[in-house]
């Protein structure tokens, strides 16, 4: 399996690592390498900090970040802070390659190698065995990276395709990213930091449900961003199509109301009161489903949905089977 940061031509962050097993959208491992990076700094890469496209995720990110002291650079600039208790948040991904047997418009083939890719934003440092030695290296080689954290990433099919995109565009993502705003990443970071913060791991494919917030679902609104109605061929990779709303939602019988990303973000910076929203993530070909309340990014509700390519009513069932529980 090969992993790998994304990279541009002057930063070459090349390492092997193993695809961890992440609870609900954002992995915590490695705790015991957290100390280490508190008296140091995080810097968070992009392609332009100035950009105005990047501000609104910077000040989302500096209201909520309590690990570390916190600078924003720029994607070439990552190598110049190597430094022992240095930390870095920026993009990643794993790629691995699998075989399936498939049909096709001349028959039966058999053993048809395929590619996915699952893309993520994680908090990483370096060993320390790289910094010894007599001669400074610049370039991290495999096992120099530890990786702390990962939040999962749902990004169009172009740039599962081709992630180094994300490295030439605005820290916005451009719309490529759907579960991506500075209302979003900040309750991600939120959850992260609370775990990290009390030394907690945390798996992706265990579940997870606070059923007295879950309850609340009963008599609350649940807002869901409108992406979850895109439908996806894993035949031909389009996403120009939606899926019926009655038809995704027949089996949800709480209240819910459809939002855009934009005005899911806004409500999230905006929302005095807390409230709970639905957040849909299609890694690769792995689902997961969670609700998340807004004031503390907690995840109430965490489930992995196994591999899929597009949201389904029953993912709502499921939800609706918890609500109703007794």
């Amino acid at each position: 399996m090969k992993s790998k940061t994304l990279t541009v031509v002057t930063v070459a962050l090349f390492c092997i690592t193993f695809l961890y097993k992440a609870q609900g959208q954002v992995s915590i491992t490695n705790i015991e390498d957290f100390a280490k990076i508190k008296n140091g700094t995080t810097y968070v890469a992009m392609k332009d900090p100035n950009a105005v496209k990047a501000q609104p995720f910077i000040d989302a990110i500096k209201s909520c970040w309590t690990l570390s002291k916190i600078e924003f650079i720029k994607f070439s600039e990552i190598e110049n802070h190597f430094e022992p208790n240095s930390s870095f948040l920026t993009y990643g991904d794993i790629e691995k390659n699998y075989y399936r047997e498939s049909w096709s418009n001349s028959g039966y083939s058999r053993g048809v190698n395929h590619q996915s890719t699952h893309v993520y934003f994680e908090f990483w440092t370096i060993v320390d065995k790289f910094f010894k030695g007599d001669k400074k290296r610049v370039r991290l080689g495999p096992g120099d990276k530890i990786q702390l954290a990962r939040i999962e990433l749902f990004t169009d099919f172009s740039t599962t395709q081709v992630p180094d995109k994300l490295l030439k565009v605005d820290f916005d993502g451009m719309g490529h990213i759907n579960n991506w705003s500075p209302g979003i990443l900040k309750n991600y970071l939120l959850l992260m930091t609370d775990l990290l913060n009390k030394g907690k791991e945390r798996k992706l494919y265990s579940e997870t449900y606070n059923m007295k917030e879950i309850k609340e679902l009963s008599n609350q609104t649940l807002y869901v961003p409108h992406y979850v109605l895109n439908k996806f061929n894993n035949f031909t990779g389009d996403e120009s199509n939606e899926f019926d709303e009655k038809d995704i939602f027949e089996d949800y019988k709480a209240k819910y109301k459809l939002l855009s990303t934009s005005e899911l973000n806004d409500k999230i910076l905006n929302e005095s009161s807390p409230f709970y929203y639905l957040i849909y993530v299609k890694s690769c070909t792995d689902k997961f489903i969670s609700v998340i309340n807004s004031q503390t990014g907690e995840m109430i509700y965490s489930t992995y949905a196994g591999i899929s390519y597009n949201f389904k009513s029953g993912d709502l069932k499921d939800l609706q089977k918890k609500i109703n529980s007794k």
